[in-house]
């Protein structure tokens, strides 16, 4: 059993799409056979998708540098205007693409895509990724591309995850993820720099608060349950978490009035385990089907934790997921908990099959590897809303 469906994708039209009539493409001199042979592709996948293409504004450079891809983009970008910038790179040098990064989602609040242009030069899978592009450029944009049954709602979910930041030694940078929809698609990130090097969180509450915000705003009412999944926790940082972060988040209740006391269950999620579950078959032992779940035999005792095995493994051998539910005032069965966490290893929009962890941790993981990488700087708030760096 494989739990992966992008042959599908191909054939069905995507639940929300967004027209793209005005966009930029950059490209140097060099790439400029690649970026023809993008457009081209790009309109003819764009419409079997449900998404209408236009013609970009074609912006060749003379140079590749970073300062010229950046220089471009400030001068022809129209803000209010130009929904997305598309910039097509010859090599993978970082310097170029940090700078194209920070310009964009630092300075300027602009969505925007980078391609390699040894992509688009492979003619046998050319049309595939530029499939993938256009659903990734249209998540961008506030679009959805597929969904599964959530039963719960007026619910949020939330991922936490932290990367230390590459450039600014002891900084750390610590993503969260909100969801803002019934269906879990749709998220309001924001992310904290912090001065050390631990993967703690020390100011959760203002995000916290944003966050709630941003669900009443778009809701016209507060989440009457709360479940956060919390990435990068050792065990010896367990109980810690679970006093330190756990009150963060509770005392920001407080800010919507005594009245607002919302059910919460804190999860903490462990993918580096020595854990692994194998199914017999005969005398052979295999990987487990995607959607494996353990509750007993190699759980804690006194604990509520659950091992899930999400992902589908061709090769080797597959590692389950830990989850440690550290605080409960939910009133969610267990047997719920755990279906809502393989329901949300289905929808993170990069990849079209079930990852290892919940979608919430894995965008929180996302946008904390893209500042702590590339951008080393607050991200521009007319983002938060988008899954800008997918």
């Amino acid at each position: 059993m494989i739990a992966e469906w992008s042959r599908e994708m191909k054939q069905v039209n995507l639940i929300q799409t967004f027209a793209l009539q005005d966009w930029i493409l950059v490209y140097s001199q060099r790439t400029a056979q690649q970026a023809q042979e993008f457009i081209k592709c790009i309109l003819q996948v764009g419409r079997p998708l449900g998404v209408e293409v236009a013609k970009p504004k074609e912006i060749p450079l003379q140079n590749d540098s970073p300062q010229g891809f950046v220089g471009a983009i400030k001068d022809n970008f129209v803000q209010g205007r130009t929904q997305l910038v598309v910039c097509v790179l010859p090599d993978q040098k970082k310097d170029r693409y940090d700078a194209i990064k920070k310009y964009c989602v630092a300075e300027t609040g602009i969505v925007s895509q980078c391609v390699l242009s040894k992509t688009l030069a492979k003619e046998k899978v050319v049309m595939s990724a530029c499939t993938k592009i256009v659903m990734q450029m249209n998540v961008k944009l506030g679009g959805q591309l597929w969904a599964v049954d959530i039963p719960i709602k007026n619910a949020m979910v939330i991922g936490i995850d932290v990367y230390h930041d590459s450039l600014q030694k002891g900084t750390s940078v610590a993503g969260i993820c909100a969801s803002t929809n019934n269906e879990m698609t749709k998220y309001y990130s924001r992310v904290i720099f912090q001065r050390s090097s631990q993967e703690l969180v020390d100011r959760l509450g203002p995000c916290f608060i944003d966050c709630l915000k941003k669900f009443h705003e778009v809701n016209k009412a507060l989440p009457d349950r709360i479940i956060v999944f919390r990435d990068g926790v050792g065990d010896g940082q367990m109980a810690f978490v679970a006093n330190h972060e756990v009150e963060q988040i509770k005392k920001s209740f407080s800010s919507f009035g005594p009245q607002y006391a919302p059910k919460l269950c804190f999860v903490v999620v462990k993918k580096r385990i020595s854990t692994r579950i194998m199914e017999l078959a005969g005398r052979n032992a295999n990987n487990p089907p995607p959607g494996t779940l353990v509750t007993q035999g190699c759980t804690g005792k006194g604990t509520y934790e659950y091992f899930l095995c999400a992902q589908s493994v061709r090769q080797g051998t597959a590692t389950p997921t830990n989850y440690t539910v550290v605080h409960d005032s939910s009133q969610l069965q267990p047997m719920h908990l755990q279906a809502l966490t393989y329901k949300l290893t289905h929808l993170y929009y990069n990849w079209p099959g079930t990852v290892r962890v919940p979608a919430p941790c894995q965008y929180a993981h996302k946008i904390a590897f893209l500042l702590g990488q590339s951008v080393h700087k607050d991200p521009s708030l007319a983002l938060a809303d988008k899954l800008y760096y997918l």
